[in-house]
């Protein structure tokens, strides 16, 4: 195992050795596979079968995908972006993300997968964090200009020089996306002479710090690959088995288990945009997916819709679901009301779905669990307080994984790759779980301070900073509590200045006003006469977080 040292990340032998490199491959878990391979393979078996079905009533078919991509993958080329360049994807769930992420591979370049809710600060550190050359997104969506946006962002973002838009009206500032689809292809030795090289940075996703600025997580195409192949195994897909995603696919659950499944397996990928439980029960009662690797309060919502019984859901069977705590009773109703397997599942950005249950586990395993380790991939608990301490048997400590799963560091970030990924490979992830004898995982919970938002990580610290701004705020602490329909949510508990008075509706319009991202807003306010601290003067959050909880025991 190499030592993670201050070199930028660009290739997998700047972490792993040789030996290493080729134990991951005698596995079959590195492939040495890019996403375009299998494009091109299902373009050439299977032409007019559909690839791709949307909420909107998009379809497309795997020769109208292979062709749109060669040619949009021809359109970046010709603005002058070359292999290696960094391009910003900021689209929802949509045929045009697949698209671009696709073309973005077929032309050598690497991605910067942004969700759509980010609005400009978030967007100006992603893109200038990685120096990236062009950013595509909508026009419009969901009511936001994302265009406008990007002309306000691009003169903060040195190198940007190209703002692709889809759906742009005419202005020299942007370049149509649509214009670009009618790039004419190049050769197919050209594009072959672009393949990137598996062991490469295929892109760079970002999460949330607990320093405040975001970290850009990076993978190769190798390492991309091995959690949809996990879960391949694990429920046995294959071409006819659709798997459906409502999950952003901006982000590592979605893409993993919408785009790089279904182009694994040759699968139709059904894609839902705008979450509404109703049309993902006509979705999955009209295009019959099998699976998918969501957010549990989607499921929780699905299982609320009163007319759920008359929507025939049977061709459904494996609902995987990590990123919030699962509750029990959830787990017995997807079994007893839709006949559903909700499988517990664990991983992060920077170790991907790795640990599964299985549907022939014990009952009290897929109630009480997050799954078993699959083969390959290594787990351990240890003392956080000192990492080379190993746990025994449903111990609780810090849950640390190593593989062919793990990412290779943060981008340009040496000190936070240091601090999450040892020398010799043990990614330790800060998350609190215990693993009992018989090898299954249990998330307790997290060591560091994150809001886990129906599975969006969010800084508290990055949030109280911005509290801060506030001219009424003197002190601020924002700490995770419950949230029925979430997991959990951000409480933020704040010390007026003297004479000062401020409701929860004008710290989000304060918040709104400094473009800070919708889901990071803090979604109850207490306000104190003090904030508990140890003897060294840091916030006791434990102590915030019981006080939430037992008010609403009382109330």
């Amino acid at each position: 195992m190499k030592s993670t040292n201050d070199r930028q990340l660009t290739h997998a032998s700047d972490v792993y050795s040789p030996e290493e490199m080729a134990r991951f491959r005698q596995q079959g878990l590195w492939r040495d596979a890019v996403l375009t391979d299998f494009l091109s393979r299902h373009a050439a078996d299977r032409p007019d079968t559909l690839a791709i079905v949307t909420d909107t009533g998009g379809r497309i078919t795997w020769r109208e995908l292979a062709d749109s991509v060669d040619r949009l993958a021809a359109g970046f080329i010709a603005l002058g972006l070359k292999p290696g360049d960094f391009v910003g994807i900021q689209l929802p769930n949509s045929i045009e993300f697949v698209q671009t992420y696709l073309a973005i591979q077929r032309a050598g370049l690497r991605a910067v997968t942004m969700l759509s809710i980010y609005r400009e600060k978030d967007v100006t550190f992603m893109l200038g964090k990685c120096g990236a050359k062009a950013y595509v997104a909508f026009a419009r969506h969901h009511g936001w200009d994302f265009a406008d946006m990007a002309k306000r962002i691009q003169p903060d973002v040195p190198g940007l020089s190209h703002l692709i838009i889809s759906g742009a009206s005419a202005d020299s500032a942007l370049v149509s996306f649509q214009q670009l689809l009618g790039t004419p292809p190049l050769s197919p030795s050209t594009y072959a002479a672009l393949r990137p090289d598996p062991d490469a940075i295929s892109k760079v996703g970002f999460t949330s710090g607990t320093t405040g600025s975001p970290k850009g997580v990076v993978h190769t195409h190798n390492t991309d690959l091995v959690p949809p192949l996990l879960m391949q195994q694990a429920v046995g897909l294959g071409p006819d088995t659709p798997i459906w995603m409502p999950s952003p696919i901006a982000h590592v659950t979605g893409l993993l288990f919408g785009p790089y499944a279904a182009l694994l397996n040759g699968a139709k990928l059904v894609l839902q945009d705008a979450w509404d439980p109703l049309r993902a029960l006509e979705l999955i009662a009209v295009e019959r997916p099998v699976a998918t690797v969501s957010a549990t309060p989607f499921i929780a919502a699905m299982l609320e819709v009163p007319s759920r019984a008359d929507y025939d859901v049977t061709s459904f069977r494996y609902f995987m679901s990590g990123g919030a705590r699962i509750p029990q009773v959830l787990v017995r109703r997807a079994r007893e009301e839709f006949g559903w397997y909700l499988l517990r599942v664990f991983g992060s950005a920077e170790a991907p779905l790795h640990t599964a249950n299985l549907s022939g586990d014990p009952w009290d395993k897929l109630v009480e669990r997050d799954g078993r380790p699959f083969p390959g991939i290594e787990a351990k608990i240890v003392n956080p307080e000192d990492r080379s301490v190993a746990l025994g048997p449903n111990q609780s400590g810090e849950y640390a994984t190593r593989g062919p799963h793990v990412f290779l560091g943060y981008f340009d970030d040496p000190e936070r790759t240091r601090e999450a990924r040892s020398a010799d490979g043990w990614y330790y992830s800060n998350d609190i779980c215990t693993i009992d004898e018989d090898g299954f995982v249990q998330y307790v919970d997290r060591i560091k301070d994150i809001v886990n938002r129906g599975g969006i990580k969010v800084s508290a610290l990055e949030v109280e900073n911005e509290l801060l701004s506030h001219p009424a705020i003197l002190l601020a602490a924002v700490v995770a509590v419950p949230d029925e329909r979430l997991g959990e949510k951000g409480c933020a508990y704040v010390v007026l200045r003297p004479g000062a008075t401020v409701t929860l509706e004008q710290i989000t319009q304060h918040l709104e006003s400094r473009h800070v991202t919708r889901q990071k807003w803090p979604e109850a306010l207490r306000i104190v006469d003090a904030l508990p601290t140890t003897a060294t003067g840091k916030v006791r959050k434990v102590e915030l977080r019981e006080r939430y909880e037992s008010e609403a025991v009382t109330a």
